[in-house]
């Protein structure tokens, strides 16, 4: 199981995994915690159900570019991050396919949207008492 998750991904990149992160650790019925994150300055998200406690540290570095690590002592963090992008990558989609007008993209993009969302079980318990199936 993995405790800790790291990337360095583009400012871009991290507005839209916290977004999709804040959504599904919600959808979880995680509290949320924010501390820090003055601009250019290291920020941490800390999520909390119970004794499960889930960290989200960005650090920026270069001109755009941030280090985010993703870590926690009872979640499989990396299982967390695969669904939290599949389901981000899926909601961030959805709103664009009530503007196509050409069914067969229309049913193709709805197609890719189900893909995404089954790709990775959504979770109800992410402890190491509940692994993963």
């Amino acid at each position: 199981m993995a405790k800790l998750y790291e990337a360095d991904i583009s400012a871009a990149a991290l507005e839209m995994f916290q977004s999709a992160l804040l959504r599904y650790m919600a959808s979880l019925d995680f509290d949320h915690l924010s501390i820090g994150g003055r601009l250019g300055r290291r920020s941490v998200h800390e999520f909390k159900r119970g004794e499960e406690i889930v960290s989200l540290t960005s650090s920026h570095f270069g001109e755009s570019e941030v280090r985010i690590a993703v870590h926690s002592q009872t979640v499989d963090v990396e299982k967390l991050v695969l669904d939290v992008l599949t389901e981000g990558v899926a909601d961030f989609m959805e709103p664009f396919c009530k503007g196509i007008t050409d069914r067969n993209a229309g049913r193709v993009l709805d197609s890719l949207i189900v893909d995404l969302r089954d790709a990775f079980e959504k979770v109800s318990q992410i402890t190491d008492e509940a692994p993963w199936p």
